[in-house]
């Protein structure tokens, strides 16, 4: 850690009159006086950011008096599911699914559904035992509001305090872990949430509404804003939340919407750590205090954070100030005492440490799902499960690129890709093709569905002559007059390293793309680096993949004009006013036209190449219990991977 002793005063100085970033100037919140803290606070506007700054919420009694509340669904998934599977009989026992080598759907059914019980009784869990779950990139962020990769979200839904969660079947609810109550009036467009008063922070200060209040200005906050990637967008026409006191809370909306119970699905950090720590250093990143809950992060969730070693491993412990209160248990023991997140980056090495039962689970690579993941020292120890996803790969194109700003040049290399080689050959045939950004089985998507693009090379050289892309110098690879110069096209593919699949997916596209005339070079780099690169939008394509929500509003994030996952930059009126229509309507059947002209839109423009729909693939130790799938996986909805247990050694 820097010696701040002597640029102490300076640094100070510069936070106070927010004159500077503090580059290099390592100063904690804590280490200022009440009143330097105070004073600091007074001079950030935190409301900054607020969508109408001239909106006056009503008072509790006035709302109280002027609406009939109607009461929503508010659930504790743990309790409620253990309700659900109290008369649950499995296919087949736990230890029959055990020795299925799964060869087709029937065989994942029984596994699965074997698999997903819930204990009879206490005597069956493993309660002081250490869940090892693998991850293949680092955690980006201890901020909660700072989450984006897979990694970040299961980090979350471990430490994360929300007031509204997701069933099973993506459906929102009210969660009773945290809230006691939750109302709304006759348009939906005002929604009261009541606490509960057994809620506390990891170090013991009480969780309150102010937090909610406190953490809704920080995410549209103009200063601060670029730095959440994943959650302004969901709060779009949210235009406030205001806390009534410690235990109550009212969300406001601009308009009566179809997702407006989904805007509270967003977790919350602690007001009392992060007001003093943001206007001393509005950058996140160079107070001592950042540095801390980077570390040690204070936490409202299950789990909280024992150590961190970046790129390696977080241990989370459970937090038995989570379920007990004033000594008495308030909300059900978390299953394991300990979770070990194992960061590998190289598959193989994970899959050598899942086959030898030293991670607990992990999400298979497709290249090694009939191979050495279907060997017989693999069972030993693990079983494997297959479900549908919602979730798809494809490659990102970045239309700010002069090589990719025309859309008849991303349907050319849409052409040039030899689909069954990519999908029957690196793939391995287990995952499908797809067509667009929603799973066809999906509600909001085209019905009947897109058609696939298929390899036609006569078509994309066509595409690209029209685009003015043409050999003039005969050296095999396409070039262009841009601004009075003569540019090749020759770009990179970037991806992520330590994936082999890629890897080859890269060289395959390389080469396809080369039949047409157009140079590709795959690139890799580290996870991190990729990150940074698609949100600076400095590349030119790349690899990738999302999981699809519940909802489609949420991919507004991603194809809305200069949305914060926008990475490639793609910019289309007619889907911007669609998105805004759909968000309006309330009936669903109408909603899903939005989203299917968009899906539409899309597919004519390529903004991205969409290669794959993924299949969730993962194995699990034989101990392992509980575990089923929505379609975003196991893990991303209430109880998910809350309901995961490990059965005591037989």
């Amino acid at each position: 850690m820097a010696d701040t002793r002597g640029a102490h005063g300076l640094c100070l100085v510069l936070a106070l009159t927010l004159l500077a970033s503090l580059a290099g100037c390592k100063v904690g919140s804590s280490e200022l006086t009440e009143e330097e803290k105070q004073q600091a606070i007074a001079d950030f506007d935190f409301d900054a950011g607020l969508p109408d700054p001239d909106f006056k919420p009503p008072t509790l009694e006035e709302l109280d008096a002027n609406y009939g509340w109607t009461d929503k669904k508010v659930i504790d998934p743990m309790p409620a599911l253990q309700k659900e599977m109290a008369d649950y009989i499995p296919p087949i026992t736990p230890q029959e699914a055990m020795k299925i080598r799964p060869k087709d759907e029937k065989d994942y059914e029984e596994i699965l559904g074997a698999m997903k019980i819930q204990p009879k009784n206490d005597d069956e869990v493993a309660w002081d035992s250490t869940w090892v779950h693998h991850e293949a990139g680092d955690v980006n962020s201890l901020n909660p509001l700072r989450m984006s990769s897979v990694g970040d979200f299961f980090y979350v839904y471990l430490t994360g305090v929300s007031a509204v969660s997701s069933s099973i079947d993506l459906e929102p609810f009210g969660d009773g872990r945290y809230i006691k109550s939750w109302q709304a009036n006759d348009d939906n467009t005002i929604q009261k949430v009541v606490l509960r008063d057994d809620i506390t922070w990891s170090d013991g200060t009480p969780i309150t509404a102010e937090d909610w209040e406190f953490t809704f200005k920080v995410i549209l906050h103009p200063d601060l804003i670029s730095m959440f990637p994943a959650i302004p967008s969901s709060l779009e026409d949210v235009k406030m939340i205001k806390a009534y006191g410690k235990d109550t809370f009212v969300i406001f909306h601009d308009n009566s919407s179809a997702v407006n119970d989904m805007k509270l699905d967003f977790p919350i950090i602690p007001k009392h750590i992060y007001q003093p720590a943001i206007a001393v250093d509005p950058t996140l990143t160079d107070s001592l205090t950042f540095e801390e809950q980077e570390n040690q992060p204070v936490v409202g969730g299950p789990y909280e954070v024992v150590s961190r070693e970046r790129k390696q491993r977080i241990l989370l412990k459970r937090r038995e100030s989570y379920y007990m209160h004033e000594g008495k248990q308030v909300r059900e023991k978390p299953f394991f005492k300990e979770i070990r997140m194992e960061i590998i980056e190289n598959p193989t090495q994970a899959l050598i440490a899942m086959t030898d039962g030293r991670i607990d689970d992990m999400e298979v690579p497709a290249s090694k799902w009939n191979t050495d993941a279907n060997k017989e020292d693999f069972f030993k120890n693990n079983v494997k499960v297959k479900h549908t996803a919602w979730s798809e790969g494809h490659i990102v194109w970045n239309t700010g690129s002069p090589f990719f700003e025309d859309a008849r040049v991303r349907r050319a290399m849409s052409y040039a890709i030899d689909y069954d080689a990519l999908i029957n050959g690196i793939m391995n045939g287990i995952h499908e093709q797809s067509s667009g950004p929603f799973h066809p089985s999906a509600w909001f998507a085209p019905q009947p569905s897109l058609p696939k693009f298929t390899l036609d090379l006569d078509k994309a050289r066509q595409l690209l002559d029209e685009a003015g892309w043409k050999d003039t110098d005969a050296d095999g690879i396409r070039d262009k007059e841009i601004n009075g110069k003569k540019v090749p096209f020759s770009f990179k593919i970037m991806l992520s390293s330590g994936n082999p699949v890629g890897e080859l997916m890269a060289r395959q596209l390389a080469s396809d793309f080369g039949k047409i005339g157009v140079k590709a070079e795959p690139r890799q780099y580290e996870w991190t680096v990729v990150q940074q690169k698609t949100r600076e939008h400095s590349f030119d394509a790349s690899l990738g993949g999302w999981g699809s929500g519940g909802d489609p509003f949420s991919t507004e994030n991603i194809f809305g004009t200069e949305a914060p996952r926008n990475f490639g930059q793609y910019s289309n009126k007619k889907v911007d006013e669609l998105y805004k229509q759909g968000l309006l309507e309330l009936d669903r059947e109408k909603r899903a036209k939005y989203y299917q002209e968009i899906a539409k839109i899309l597919y004519e423009e390529q903004p991205y190449t969409w290669l794959y729909y993924r299949a969730d693939l993962f194995a699990f130790n034989k101990q392992m219990r509980g575990y089923q799938f929505s379609p975003t996986g196991p893990w991303y909805y209430a109880p998910g991977m809350h309901s995961v247990w490990k059965a005591k050694s037989e």
